[in-house]
Parts: structure tokens; C-alpha cells; sequence
């Protein structure tokens, strides 16, 4: 679990417990439900944590493709250059392309 992730629950577990202990005025089932509601909100946000976690893979995943794929092009483009200036320039060679 990533450091950030692991406070963040942390200090979110404190408020539950600072919740549970300076608000017994609200009653047991008061209490109850906004435990369930901050286990509720911290499930969540380490559901999203993990899929930015997954989207920020995927990103720099694409990222070095797309890298490789512009080289390849670049390299490409230069054999292609280079194929043009040795091709047959004269209008009677028979290896001339149109």
C-alpha cells in the first residue's frame, strides 16, 4: 500500500476513534452510522487511489510506446530520404521509378 494511501487511512481511522469518544451524545446508533459512513468513504478512496495508481501506469506505459513509435518514424523517414537520393535520376534509366 503506498505510503500516502496507508496516512491517509490512518488519520482517517483517528477521527473515527475521536468521533466514537467526544460524541457519545449522539447515541450508539448515531455512532454506528458514521462509523459505517467513514469506512464507507475510506473504502472508497482507496478504490481510487488504486485506479489512478493503475491509470498512471498505463499512462507512462503509452508514453514509452508512443516514444518508441517516433523514433521508428524518424528512422523511417530517414531511410526513405536516403532511398530517394540514390534512386536513378536520369529519364533513360531503365530502374527509374515513377
Amino acid at each position: 500500500m503506498p505510503y500516502k494511501l496507508k496516512y491517509m487511512k490512518q488519520i482517517l481511522i483517528k477521527i473515527i476513534e475521536c468521533a466514537s469518544t467526544f460524541l457519545p451524545f449522539l447515541g450508539k446508533n448515531k455512532t454506528k452510522e458514521l462509523k459505517e459512513f467513514s469506512e464507507l468513504i475510506t473504502g472508497q478512496y482507496e478504490f481510487l487511489m488504486g485506479q489512478l495508481e493503475k491509470i498512471l501506469k498505463d499512462y507512462f506505459e503509452v508514453s514509452v510506446k508512443v516514444r518508441e513509435m517516433h523514433v521508428e518514424m524518424v528512422e523511417l523517414r530517414n531511410e526513405l530520404a536516403r532511398a530517394h537520393a540514390e534512386r536513378c535520376t536520369m529519364l533513360e534509366c531503365k530502374e527509374r521509378m515513377e
